[in-house]
C-alpha cells in the first residue's frame, strides 16, 4: 500500500476521544436534562439504517436477464480490491504533502506578522513525539490491512446496488455491446481505472477549481430563491413550550 497515513492520523486525534468515557450529567441537573443526556448517550444502529433505508429505498427490481448481464459489467467496473485503492490513490501523497507544510502554510501571514514556528508540521509532532515516525509507520501498515478487510465487506454489496442501477439504465443489446469491450484487452484496463479515476489528483484538483464558482453563484441563487417563492405566506414559526426552553438551558 502507499501513504494511508492521512486515515492513520485521523484516527490518531479521533482515538483518544472515542476511547474517552462519557460524561455522566452531574446529580443536581435537573430530572428531564438528565433524561435528556441519557437519550443523546443512546445509539441504536437499526434505527439509523431504517432512517437511511427511508431516504434511499430500492428503486424497481431489474429485469433478471439485463440483471445477469449487469452483474457482469458490475465485476468489471468494480474489481475485488477497489475500495481500498480509491481511497490509497486518494490520500497517496496528500499526507506527507501536508507534513512538510509550515506554520505559514496553512494561514499566510499579513504584512510583518512572525510566523509562530520555522518548523513542518512533521518536524513539530517529532519534537514531541521521538516515536512519531515509527508509530505511524505501524498505523499505516494496520490501517492498509484493515481497509484491504473492509473491502472483502462492502463491495460485494456495491457491486449488488451497482448491478441493479446498471440493469434499469442499459437495454440487453446494450450491455451486451459494453461486456463485450469490457472483455477485450483494452476494456479491461479501462474497467479497473473507472472508478479510480475519480480520486486521481487532476481530476480532484479540478473539481476543487470549482468551488470559488459554487461560492460566487450562491448569493444570485439565494436572491432568486427569495425573489421566486416571495409570494409564498411566510413558514409559521414553531412555538417553543416554556418546559423545553428551560430543559435547553444550560446549567452553571
Amino acid at each position: 500500500m502507499k501513504n494511508l497515513i492521512a486515515l492513520a492520523a485521523c484516527l490518531a486525534v479521533a482515538a483518544p476521544a472515542s476511547a474517552a468515557p462519557t460524561k455522566k450529567p452531574p446529580a443536581s441537573q435537573p430530572g428531564k436534562q438528565v433524561e435528556k443526556a441519557k437519550k443523546a448517550d443512546d445509539f441504536d444502529m437499526a434505527k439509523v439504517m431504517a432512517m437511511f433505508e427511508n431516504l434511499f429505498p430500492a428503486g424497481p427490481e431489474p429485469d433478471p436477464a439485463r440483471l445477469l448481464l449487469a452483474k457482469t459489467t458490475a465485476n468489471s467496473v468494480l474489481p475485488g480490491g477497489t475500495y481500498a485503492a480509491l481511497f490509497d490513490d486518494m490520500m497517496s501523497g496528500v499526507v506527507d504533502r501536508v507534513m512538510a507544510m509550515k506554520p505559514g502554510d496553512f494561514m499566510p501571514q499579513k504584512g510583518d506578522a512572525k510566523v509562530a514556528s520555522n518548523l513542518s508540521l512533521h518536524d513539530q509532532l517529532k519534537k514531541d513525539d521521538p516515536y512519531f515516525d515509527e508509530r505511524m509507520k505501524i498505523m499505516r501498515k494496520v490501517i492498509g490491512e484493515e481497509l484491504i478487510k473492509i473491502s472483502a465487506v462492502m463491495e460485494p454489496k456495491l457491486r449488488e446496488g451497482l448491478a441493479r442501477s446498471i440493469a434499469r439504465r442499459f437495454d440487453e443489446k446494450q450491455l451486451g455491446e459494453i461486456n463485450a469491450f469490457l472483455a477485450t484487452d483494452s476494456g479491461r484496463a479501462f474497467a479497473g481505472q473507472t472508478m479510480r479515476m475519480w480520486v486521481d489528483p487532476d481530476v480532484m484538483r479540478s473539481m476543487i477549481q470549482t468551488m470559488p464558482h459554487m461560492i460566487s453563484a450562491m448569493p444570485g441563487a439565494m436572491m432568486r430563491l427569495e425573489a421566486e417563492t416571495a409570494h409564498l405566506p411566510k413558514p409559521k414559526k414553531k412555538e417553543v413550550k416554556k418546559e423545553e426552553a428551560e430543559a435547553d438551558e444550560p446549567t452553571t
